[in-house]
């Protein structure tokens, strides 16, 4: 069934695996504690929204709490859009470092010598 495998050093393939493992460890777990700061910033925002649209008594107040969330919306969708582009730039280099561990995994296994096959065993009469 593997008879037709070429022969190849594999040994040296668990480096490149370990590495791929560090990176995507790394960069997920660095995105999962971005979002989670994100989602408690949220949370501790729409608490303090509600606090301060309970204490509005009068019109003048609300017009005024209207305005700083409206422009409040328009600073966050800046930020947004500069995240993207972060967020963007961080996704390339995260590929572009799989793809050059992938690319000298790849060499180093074709670059080593070859195993010498052994003559398979005669079978004893």
């Amino acid at each position: 069934m593997f008879k037709n495998i070429p022969a190849a050093d594999f040994s040296a393939f668990g480096a490149p695996v370990q590495k791929l493992i560090e990176l995507n460890t790394a960069t997920f777990t660095k995105a999962f504690e971005t979002q989670k700061a994100a989602i408690e910033k949220q949370i501790a925002q729409a608490q303090a929204d509600f606090k301060a649209f309970s204490s509005i008594k009068d019109v003048e107040a609300f017009t005024s709490f209207v305005t700083f969330k409206s422009e409040e919306a328009k600073a966050k969708i800046e930020a947004l859009q500069a995240e993207a582009l972060a967020t963007s730039e961080t996704t390339k280099a995260y590929f572009a470092e799989v793809q050059a561990i992938l690319t000298a995994a790849k060499e180093s296994v074709t670059a080593a010598p070859a195993p010498v096959a052994k003559a398979p065993a005669k079978d004893a009469a």
